[in-house]
């Protein structure tokens, strides 16, 4: 059977064209790497979306999959089970902040982020009218409701979390984007229009203001490292800068840690670098491993407030006993058995050998990234710090995908081809051979193609 025909027939691709659309046919995984029915063994450089940091098969994963398998898969959330008592109990405890926080469990991150909006929403709406919450403008709007995102971010293709997104992709959407959405700009040190780090940071209170302060503003919210759009830790100072604001205004601050939590960085959450505690953390591709599963992990004094008003937002899978199995295990392996500590080591070792390698290249503007979650930045000059690939020219075909298709045909490594950079984001397992490998592959694509 031809599963690479059938699958093209009959299965509609995300974020492409369908008549181009041709999956590699794979007969099993392991560790990095992808086997091809045709022998190929492809390394797997964007860890399946990042969402296996511990690799394809963990054996360890695998065996708590089956156990559960064995006794109980999955009911509502009428019913209690082990595994999902035990991972809320423990994401509750290991998130920023106080151990009596509540988790809400959805299959995507993008639901998670819808149940972060209403909740910041809903919690607003409930110390406004029940609680008597003081307003800085009180009278022009019943109470506060606008999101304030950035620019430069993606929180998920539902109908709430794209019209947050800062991404090409929310313009699918549009014009039927969900109302009560403001961005501020994106916080990037090498993009910066002045010398002051912390320039976003105070043109967001100006937005807040504008945008009718705590009468109107519900929460902020924003990726901690920035993912799809460039993987762009924030400057020194801004994410406290923020939370202050937050506090100052009487805002929520929501984390976005699906794509940058469960060690990608080094850390469990990315927010831990800069010490911040957020209100609401939303987590969730690796989370499950190898299930479908993300969280969004509410603070004690939001969740409180559900305890007498419906928190209307749910899935029919939530709590899946099966994924929450496998999160636990997978936790366990992440934080017990010398992976984060892989991670630091290893991914010092690739940020300099990538950033050598850059400085090789007149068309490299910036190397940047945290842990095992890393870009090299192509530019068209240097001086300007032209983008080879703007905003707009997202599903282009530009020297970006030119190296992505190089590498996967000649250096059997997969990498995304839609990016704006050179996207290296290994699972969390990578050994320094492989990174050798790895730098060694991008150093021939860049020879071939960049200046």
């Amino acid at each position: 059977m031809d599963t690479s025909a059938l699958q093209a027939q009959h299965f509609m691709h995300c974020w492409g064209t369908q008549a181009n659309y041709k999956p590699i046919s794979v007969s099993y995984t392991e560790g990095c790497y992808i086997h091809t029915t045709d022998g190929r063994k492809i390394f797997d450089l964007r860890s399946a979306h990042e969402c296996i940091n511990l690799g394809f098969n963990h054996p360890k994963v695998i065996a708590a999959m089956k156990k559960q398998m064995d006794t109980l898969i999955y009911v509502t959330d009428d019913f209690a089970t082990e595994p999902t008592a035990l991972l809320a109990q423990k994401l509750a405890h290991l998130a920023p902040g106080g151990p009596n926080k509540k988790i809400w469990f959805g299959q995507s991150g993008a639901a998670a982020v819808e149940a972060a909006i209403k909740a910041a929403r809903m919690y607003q709406y409930i110390r406004t009218f029940k609680e008597g919450k003081h307003t800085d403008a009180p009278g022009q709007y019943p109470y506060p409701y606008k999101i304030i995102s950035r620019y430069k971010s993606w929180h998920g293709s539902t109908s709430g979390a794209a019209s947050a997104s800062g991404d090409p992709r929310r313009w699918f959407q549009e014009p039927f984007t969900v109302p009560g959405v403001v961005f501020a700009p994106e916080a990037n040190a090498y993009r910066a229009p002045d010398s002051d780090p912390l320039w976003s940071a105070n043109y967001l209170e100006y937005i807040i203001e504008q945008e009718g302060g705590s009468n109107k503003v519900a929460a902020v919210l924003l990726e901690p490292v920035v993912g799809s759009n460039g993987i762009i830790p924030p400057p020194p100072g801004y994410l406290q800068r923020v939370r202050e604001i937050c506090n100052q205004w009487g805002l929520l601050l929501i984390a976005d840690e699906t794509m940058s939590g469960m060690g990608r960085t080094g850390k469990l959450f990315s927010i831990e670098h800069y010490g911040v505690v957020p209100d609401i953390l939303i987590t969730g591709k690796a989370l499950g491993v190898y299930c479908p599963l993300t969280a969004c992990i509410m603070s004690e004094e939001v969740s409180r407030v559900f305890d007498d008003n419906i928190f209307g937002h749910g899935q029919s899978f939530s709590g899946h006993a099966l994924g929450c199995a496998a999160a636990l295990e997978g936790l366990r392996v992440l934080l017990e058995d010398g992976v984060l500590e892989n991670c630091v080591a290893m991914g010092e070792y690739l940020g300099n050998a990538l950033k050598a390698l850059g400085s090789q290249y007149e068309q490299v503007g910036d190397v940047r990234g945290l842990g095992l979650f890393w870009t090299m930045e192509l530019v068209q000059d240097q001086a300007g710090k032209t983008p080879l690939r703007k905003t707009t020219e997202k599903y282009q075909k530009t020297i970006v995908s030119d190296i992505a298709q190089y590498l996967l045909d000649e250096e059997n490594i997969y990498v995304p081809s839609d990016k704006f950079g050179i996207w290296v984001v290994p699972p969390l397992i990578i050994t320094k051979a492989e990174v050798d490998m790895l730098v060694g592959a991008i150093g021939r694509a860049m020879a071939k193609f960049v200046k």
